[in-house]
């Protein structure tokens, strides 16, 4: 696993490549953690690579999700294949965790991310 960081917005985007094993799991959660506690707010995850996350993966993003959702933050998933997507879908992940296409799609501001939490809709959200 190798994980590209930079700032995109507010966000603070979390690029994985490579094959995620569970060893690698909790470096991943500690990696958010430590953003966290350096007072990032918003993290985007994009698996470049992945096309499948198992059961432990998900738990650790769900997770992730609901320590920032603790403290008014965002965890999201950016740019999924098309493999990805369908999984999360089925799991009904999407309903909890926000998904985006593309990095440009991602909020430029906290009402935005209160938007998607609310549920308005994206049509909504992108001409905002």
């Amino acid at each position: 696993m190798r994980i590209e960081v930079y700032p995109c917005g507010i966000y603070r985007i979390l690029r994985i490549s490579g094959q995620l094993f569970i060893s690698q799991l909790e470096e991943l959660r500690a990696l958010i953690q430590g953003y966290v506690s350096q007072g990032e707010m918003h993290i985007a995850v994009i698996f470049t690579d992945t096309s499948y996350l198992y059961s432990g993966a998900i738990a650790v993003l769900i997770s992730c999700f609901k320590m920032l959702q603790d403290i008014d933050g965002d965890l999201c998933i950016v740019e999924p294949k098309p493999e990805m997507l369908e999984l999360l879908r089925q799991l009904h992940i999407e309903a909890l965790v926000p998904i985006y296409a593309s990095e440009k799609d991602l909020p430029g501001d906290v009402r935005q991310i209160e938007r998607v939490r609310t549920g308005f809709p994206a049509e909504y959200l992108r001409s905002v």
